[in-house]
């Protein structure tokens, strides 16, 4: 069972230093080949992999020349990870980006922490974010790195030398920040988590009451979930001595709210010449809310001034950036159709509403501003992550660094995007990914795959499906991100009153499914897509998605499911008792007598008759139990299924030899019930012996041997 929370191991996982060599710059000879899965797990992330807002994944030196950033490539042949700290020119003096230059490398894939319910710190399958940090003089890099035990504090200097950890500590470090003289770090750690974990061990022999803090799906034990603040300290340089941290020197890790700040504000940010700016909800009452900007400019005399950015012009903005003379702010905000596009505005001191400084389809993450330019992580639909500069005044972005130059020798299909109103008025977006050979006239089975589809398309919500190298094998591709909240429930006045509503009569599943199908028809309107031969995959929600397209409607012959299943015993069994009683407060059955008639329309298990699509389970450990059964009720009734169990894994999974397992087994899985295709590289045959024997396969004299493909 993948382990909930963190018991650092005495011994890291495994590190590969098989490190790629650096990419050479990418040339201008023609796209040449077609992506495998091969190619899309291997590629070198800069933080996170999927484009959600995040901490900056790089770190600017102080004169803004150059750029420190961790770059990070999975091996799936040692399951194990390269990871390297480079530097590179934050403006290329030949105006091309420049290679970078290794300065430390090693150290264990650090997973981050997140809270969920009453547990503070559960241990995620997607990676910390770690941001290097340049002391003031430029001259010293400091950053997290695990090697033994939990991740430390290290430093390494810009000019070359050993790295070196300065920490030796029993808890991770979760952030740190130098001070202002540059002679210590300013570190976070959370010893309560630590020190509640061996509370819990210490009772092993007695047992364990089965109480509130379990959770069976995450550990056999309980989880610690007593409150675990963050604990700030002060590591001298020199000596590597730890103090407490003053509450100036916490204020460099957590800086205080802005004064006459709402509690419910964020993003507070203050100018050069005492301005404020906030991002604060326009109904505070409400949990699904619109926000608006605001502007404090102190007055000499009585209240300060304000000035508000409206909801039309200012909702969506996730990051404000004061000029350096204070007399303009920026705001990075998501916007557009389903807030499908990134827009940078401007709002000058005395104007009445701010003006776009650049609007794009693509995703700017982890941002960092200087006086002459904008520095962010950037990716498209069609490009995995790069950094780019973005000139404040015009807008204009150059790219400084290019981690995977290799990727422009790929020939990649067309990328459509389709507007998506469903019909309870709510906006969404899919993308249509076309085979790169796909000629006028042809009709390709499609997949979909969910269900987020923001940044380079991927892999999905949880990157199992790989997108491109479906495409490369003759799909199209139907890239779908689920619509947000329905109007008639937004004005809930807390999460679990919105989730209550939106279960009644299954509204979300009702409109969500409305969505998916909109952007079906649009996909089958263009002219490219066999509506008779369509799949669909899904993961964490989008299984849940997934269910629900099933059981009502009659559009999919094939799926493929990261994780299953939602039905009426999962919360009391494997989720643990807080989660039993959020689903009664939600107004679900579990074992009452209606539960059967309320889990009609969403449990596959119980419908598994009506079913006739190939199910494909591929699960984590910590959850498989979960779809048992549904597994056992579809081979009941004849139904064909598989399920495999990915070890060591939690929700999302990380490991890099099951990510390529998955990548390849769902191209597979599509291309045998789809196309009626085979691999015929002899390691598969068992593969096909069990297909072919499934209900409803078609026989092996149906199914196209074809060479091992993309």
């Amino acid at each position: 069972m993948a382990e909930a929370t963190i018991a650092w191991p005495v011994s890291p996982a495994p590190v590969a230093d098989r490190c790629d060599p650096p990419a050479a710059p990418a040339s201008a000879a023609p796209a040449s080949r077609l992506v495998t899965a091969q190619d899309l797990a291997r590629l070198i992330d800069i933080g996170r992999s999927d484009p959600y807002d995040a901490p900056p994944p790089f770190g600017l030196s102080p004169d803004g020349k150059t750029i420190a950033v961790i770059l990070r490539q999975a091996d799936p042949a040692h399951n194990a990870y390269c990871q390297r700290l480079v530097l590179v020119p934050a403006v290329p003096s030949d105006g091309s980006p420049a290679a970078p230059r290794e300065i430390d490398r090693g150290g264990t894939f650090i997973r981050a922490t997140y809270p969920l319910r009453t547990f503070p710190a559960l241990r995620a399958g997607y990676g910390q974010v770690i941001t290097p940090h340049w002391s003031p003089d430029g001259r010293t890099i400091a950053y997290i790195k695990q090697t033994a035990g939990p991740p430390q504090a290290w430093l390494v200097p810009r000019d070359g030398g050993p790295a070196r950890a300065l920490t030796a500590l029993p808890d991770a470090v979760e952030n740190l920040a130098w001070n202002a003289e540059g002679t210590a770090l300013i570190i976070a750690t959370r010893p309560a988590l630590r020190q509640q974990s061996e509370a819990i061990a210490a009772t092993a022999g007695e047992g364990y009451l089965y109480d509130d803090r379990f959770a069976p799906e995450l550990a056999d034990h309980p989880i610690p979930s007593a409150p675990m603040p963050l604990v700030f300290s002060r590591v001298d340089i020199a000596s590597g001595t730890i103090q407490p941290a003053t509450s100036a020197e916490r204020a460099i890790l957590v800086p205080p709210p802005a004064p006459g700040q709402p509690s419910q504000a964020s993003g507070a940010t203050p100018s050069a010449d005492g301005r404020w700016a906030w991002i604060e909800p326009v109904h505070p009452a409400w949990v699904v809310n619109a926000r608006q900007v605001v502007i404090e400019v102190p007055a000499r005399r009585g209240p300060p001034r304000r000035w508000l950015c409206p909801e039309a012009l200012c909702e969506g903005t996730m990051h404000l950036w004061w000029s350096r003379d204070g007399a303009t702010l920026y705001l990075l905000q998501r916007t557009g159709w389903g807030r499908s596009q990134t827009r940078l505005l401007r709002w000058h001191s005395g104007a009445p509403r701010p003006e776009a400084v650049l609007t794009t389809d693509d995703v700017l993450v982890g941002c960092v501003p200087r006086p002459d330019a904008l520095y962010c992580a950037r990716e498209s639909s069609a490009h995995p992550r790069v950094l780019v500069r973005i000139d404040w005044r015009s807008g204009a972005s150059r790219t400084v660094f290019d981690p995977n130059p290799q990727w422009a020798q790929f020939r990649l299909g067309t990328i459509q995007r389709l507007k998506v109103r469903n019909a309870y008025g709510v906006e969404s977006h899919a993308d249509l990914v076309l085979p790169p050979d796909h000629r006028p006239g042809e009709h390709h089975p499609l997949v979909v795959v969910q269900y987020l589809s923001e940044g380079f398309l991927r892999g999905g919500t949880g990157d199992e499906n790989p997108i491109q190298p479906l495409a490369a094998r003759g799909f199209a591709v139907l890239s779908f991100a689920r619509p947000g909240a329905v109007p008639s429930v937004r004005d809930a006045p807390d999460e679990t009153e919105l989730m209550r509503r939106e279960h009644v009569d299954w509204l979300d599943r009702r409109s969500v499914q409305s969505a998916l199908e909109e952007a079906l028809r649009q996909a089958v309107a263009t002219g490219t897509v066999d509506p008779a031969r369509m799949g669909i995959t899904g993961m964490s929600e989008g299984t849940s998605m997934t269910q629900w397209a099933l059981l009502n409607s009659k559009l999919f012959k094939a799926a493929e499911l990261g994780v299953c299943c939602e039905g009426p015993t999962i919360y009391p069994l494997v989720a643990g008792p807080v989660f039993e009683r959020l689903g009664r407060q939600l107004g679900t059955a579990w074992f009452e007598p209606q539960s059967a008639q309320v889990w009609k329309p969403m449990d596959l298990a119980a419908n598994a008759e009506r079913i006739t699509a190939p199910i494909l389970i591929q699960s984590d450990d910590s959850e498989y139990t979960n779809a048992l059964d549904v597994v056992a009720q579809f081979r009941l009734h004849g139904k064909p299924i598989e399920m495999w169990v990915m070890p060591g894994e939690p929700h999302f999974k990380w490991q890099p030899a099951h990510r390529l397992a998955m990548y390849e087994r769902t191209m597979d899985w599509f291309s045998f019930w789809l196309q009626r295709q085979r691999d015929c590289d002899p390691n598969k045959a068992t593969q096909y012996q069990r297909w072919l024997a499934m209900p409803g396969a078609p026989r092996k004299d149906e199914v196209t041997c074809l060479p091992s493909r993309p």
